[in-house]
């Protein structure tokens, strides 16, 4: 089946998920129509209210990787601001949901704004230090606006549309709702948004590589996590119709992280196996008596253990365990499909002007000067520590340089961080392939593509025709690379559980995938064998022919023979000397320091494109030429 064939089977698939939630939905909602007594609604209220709290954090801990310890207090803004609204001005209880989602983000934001520009555990402090003013904010504020300590109380039965809820009518929409957000919630992030944040929690290096803003990713995230925490208030208002500041405090937060450890931190619909865990533990703690708190915090920590990864990782688990056939690694035979035409490239040239770059009293790069032709590769050499993935990296934006100017054709692009960079059209591989976990290899080509060809959050989440487009051709694109290095039997394979030569393969086709016109290659060849080698050259000559500037880090120097226009030899970070291929096999000091006296070449033999073995014909040239 080709790349743009879609399956009646998929098709069917794709409705058949949303239409078995509604039908679950609708027949959970008429429960207490059918008889379900008080005494077990209660509790499902209770569920669905926390399982919106767990949403709101496994979006911020799972999906975009901050821990955000502010949710009792964006939960309280959303209980008190529906109180107030419900008992004061007016009781609608689609309104108060919508302010308060509206105000739990203006609020959450105070923290996220410089908290994210920190990250990490900064976050998760002053986040949490909007819970410590929740006390000190109801001292401060009036008794007669929220209560004070004693609580807010005098909260009004729900209405909707003018017409007041009785217990059956509460419990439908709070099901609806939250039935509602998970269908959001699973809409987003099984999507593309979904893995630009897998990429994200990735390190640091590569969504800006691919033209991501890690500060706008995490922040949108954090906004729209925030939504159904302040909903999940509202709800909480409406429940017991009064609200008790110490629900709101640390005890709170506790038993979400647990639900949400539980459930697994990505996880979408095992969020009611964990909240029912937690619910079920509270209820059977009350039993110890004066030891309740401390069985209840024991029960948390067995439960935190045992399910180490989660239900949801569990359930992966015994999925790959008992699946059939597990994708292959390899696949025997898999080569270049050349019959494919690789799309025109718009190469610029790239000129590094007087280079250097020193990390505090040492200096890596040396006036370093280059230039990188379009439609040509040029190598950069040297041993360990002479300064080439330093250069890359102050290339495509990672590093600033100290001195000097890089201009890529016309612009100057000195210091231009690295998301800059990669949206002038400068891709790059790694060192050590970055590769995301829980992303099929067809995904992580894709990934290249997302910042260019996206759409945003809303219609993401609306499966709009913009969003439906953007993807499928991204997918399509994807798949012609893949199948160009011949890696399509593997696309829906985890990339991450690929063989080192396997990954270095799929990065390069992410490298091209977005048609760049700059491709920075950091030891591509490292890792593959004999026949992938000669696989890897066959496709860079033909990237090269197709109008790309490819600049290419590599040891081997018979791969470097076999492609290279030019050659730029660093040493102990200056440019030693540049030229042709046969003249760096030839120069003296080169052949003295890096290639041996007599040595002429290293690494695996690589046929030029006349099937003749390259490192065979110049060692033959060297020996004629001491003859």
């Amino acid at each position: 089946m080709s790349a743009t064939t879609i399956s009646p089977m998929r098709t069917r698939n794709k409705f058949l998920l949303p239409l078995i939630w509604v039908v679950v939905t609708a027949v959970v909602a008429v429960l207490p129509l059918i008889g379900l007594s008080p005494s077990l609604t209660r509790p499902l209220l209770l569920m669905s209210v926390m399982s919106l709290l767990v949403i709101g954090l496994n979006l911020n801990l799972g999906w975009a990787g901050e821990l955000n310890m502010g949710l009792p207090a964006m939960y309280a803004v959303g209980a008190y601001l529906t109180g107030y609204m419900a008992s004061r001005i007016f009781n609608d209880i689609l309104l108060c949901l919508v302010l308060a989602a509206i105000a739990s983000v203006l609020v959450g934001l105070l923290a996220g704004i410089p908290g994210l520009r920190l990250g990490g555990w900064m976050l998760a402090v002053s986040s949490f230090l909007l819970v410590l003013l929740i006390p000190t904010t109801l001292q401060v504020i009036p008794f007669e606006f929220l209560g004070g300590q004693s609580g807010f109380t005098g909260i009004p039965r729900p209405s909707l549309l003018g017409l007041e809820l009785d217990r059956s009518g509460f419990f439908v929409v709070v099901i609806v709702v939250t039935s509602v957000w998970f269908a959001i919630y699973r809409s987003a992030v099984k999507s593309q948004f979904g893995n630009s944040l897998l990429i994200l929690q990735h390190g640091s290096v590569l969504a800006p590589s691919l033209g991501m803003s890690r500060y706008r990713l995490k922040l949108t995230t954090y906004a729209f996590a925030s939504m159904p925490v302040g909903m999940a208030g509202a709800l909480f208002a409406y429940t017991d119709r009064i609200i008790a500041p110490e629900s709101l405090g640390l005890a709170l937060i506790i038993n979400v992280l647990v639900a949400s450890i539980v459930a697994g931190r990505r996880s979408i619909f095992a969020i009611f196996v964990g909240v029912a865990f937690v619910q079920v533990i509270s209820t059977q703690s009350t039993r110890f008596g004066e030891f309740g708190e401390v069985a209840f915090g024991l029960f948390l920590i067995v439960g935190g253990l045992a399910f180490g990864s989660g239900v949801s990782g569990l359930g992966r688990w015994v999925v790959r365990r008992f699946r059939k056939q597990a994708a292959p690694e390899k696949v025997a035979g898999m080569v270049a499909d050349t019959s494919i035409s690789i799309p025109a490239l718009a190469g610029k040239d790239l000129r590094m002007e007087s280079v250097s770059k020193s990390f505090g009293g040492v200096k890596a790069v040396k006036d370093v000067s280059l230039l990188a032709r379009a439609g040509q590769i040029t190598a950069l050499i040297g041993p360990n520590g002479s300064g080439k993935t330093t250069t890359l990296n102050m290339i495509n934006g990672f590093q600033k340089p100290t001195s000097g100017r890089i201009l890529l054709g016309d612009e100057d692009v000195t210091g231009q961080p690295a998301v800059s960079i990669a949206r002038h059209g400068v891709s790059r591989t790694f060192q050590t392939p970055a590769i995301p976990t829980d992303l099929s290899v067809v995904d992580v080509v894709a990934s290249s593509r997302i910042q260019g060809h996206h759409a945003n959050l809303l219609s993401t989440i609306l499966r709009t025709p913009k969003y439906r487009r953007n993807a499928e051709e991204n997918h399509r694109v994807a798949m012609q690379w893949l199948q160009i290095l011949g890696l399509t039997a593997l696309a829906d394979a985890p990339a991450a559980s690929m063989a080192l030569g396997t990954r270095r393969m799929i990065e390069l086709a992410r490298a091209l995938c977005e048609n760049p016109s700059v491709v920075l290659l950091d030891e591509v060849a490292s890792g593959l064998d004999r026949d992938e080698v000669q696989e890897l050259a066959t496709v860079l000559r033909r990237v090269r022919d197709a109008g790309a500037t490819v600049i290419l880090v590599e040891h081997n120097f018979s791969l470097v023979q076999s492609l290279a226009d030019h050659v730029v030899v660093l040493a102990e970070g200056t440019v030693l000397t540049d030229g042709s291929p046969q003249t760096i096999a030839e120069h003296p000091d080169v052949l003295e320091r890096f290639l041996g006296s007599g040595a002429g070449v290293s690494g695996t033999t690589v046929s030029d494109q006349d099937d003749t073995p390259l490192a065979a014909s110049a060692t033959a040239s060297q020996k004629e030429d001491r003859a």
